[in-house]
């Protein structure tokens, strides 16, 4: 399909997650089948601006990954230049800017989300990032702050901007992430209103959600986050069902949990090779990763409460390899 000037496999993007889409997991969901577009997790302009050193992990190998975005998210026009020029050594598709963080960090730094009432703001850092970006520029935006009385100017402001395309979470900032508050008329309107590609965003879980979604919105291409959290084969499930009607879905047992993470931890393996540096120990970088995708991926499986409660408490490598040879 084609996103702007962007040419991908499919309609289905994997969204940056603080902490979360790092470069394995990405890897480790590619692996299940196609993903049109990836996307590193969301970069601090001012850190970049103070030490770039602290986001080379996040940026290691990610032209192997090839079509992937990088998002930033700031507030100061100087701080998104230095970034801009700091990222130009780098391979990679999109430049993405965050206009929808919703946490309290980026709230108080009057950035992301808080960038939806400060429309002015916005224009100029679009308009620097359109300025100095040699790769395609897009937002990612919510449907409004507090509500939805601003979104004609938002759109004025996104419309007569020059940026690729744009994805759009179906909830208000103030919202956060309640599933009862997901707006799919907004996002509708949205589109209607757009004269770039939209893509959509929000509690998409299931190919029947994505489905769902896309008839209800019209949006160009699906965005998928949380969905993909102990489910790295959604984005393969939603692209048969999509294309054929069907849905194949494997049997959430600890046999397969078992063989999910071993695959992972090849990704991670392969993401660490020729002596990678990272600001702690590649041991140290295993366990946190196999940890946190161990726990995701045994959230389906029956009776499991007291594993994930065990591998919680697991504090070393050595602790959590050893449930899983108690396991095997």
């Amino acid at each position: 399909m084609k996103l702007g000037t962007l040419f991908l496999t499919n309609n289905l993007i994997l969204a940056p997650m603080l902490q979360v889409t790092t470069g394995p997991f990405r890897r480790f969901c590619r692996k299940f089948g196609d993903i049109g577009l990836v996307s590193v997790p969301m970069l601090y302009t001012k850190r970049i601006e103070k030490n770039p050193n602290t986001v080379l992990s996040d940026l290691h190998k990610i032209e192997d990954e090839r079509p992937i975005s990088v998002q930033l998210i700031g507030s100061e026009t100087n701080a998104l230049k230095c970034s801009i020029d700091f990222l130009e050594s780098y391979k990679f598709d999109v430049l993405d800017l965050n206009a929808g963080c919703p946490s309290k960090r980026a709230i108080k730094a009057q950035e992301g989300g808080y960038l939806l009432k400060d429309l002015d703001r916005l224009k100029i850092l679009i308009n620097t990032a359109l300025k100095y970006s040699s790769r395609p520029v897009s937002l990612k935006i919510r449907i409004g702050y507090n509500n939805l009385n601003d979104l004609d100017k938002l759109l004025n402001v996104i419309n007569n901007s020059g940026i690729e395309f744009m994805t759009v979470h179906g909830r208000t900032v103030k919202d956060r992430y309640s599933d009862a508050t997901l707006n799919l008329n907004a996002i509708k309107k949205i589109k209607s209103l757009s004269k770039i590609p939209v893509v959509g965003n929000g509690s998409i879980f299931n190919p029947q959600n994505a489905k769902n979604f896309l008839e209800l919105t019209n949006v160009d291409a699906l965005m998928i986050g949380r969905g993909s959290l102990g489910n790295p084969n959604i984005f393969n499930q939603i692209d048969q069902y999509l294309k054929e009607g069907t849905i194949t879905i494997p049997e959430n047992n600890i046999n397969n949990m078992i063989i999910n993470i071993q695959l992972y931890e090849r990704c991670v393996n392969e993401y660490l090779e020729n002596n990678f540096e990272i600001p702690y120990s590649h041991e140290k970088y295993k366990f946190v990763e196999l940890k946190r995708n161990l726990i995701w991926l045994s959230k389906n499986v029956h009776d499991s409460t007291d594993l994930r409660i065990k591998i919680s408490k697991t504090k070393t490598l050595e602790e959590l390899v050893s449930i899983l040879d108690y396991l095997n």
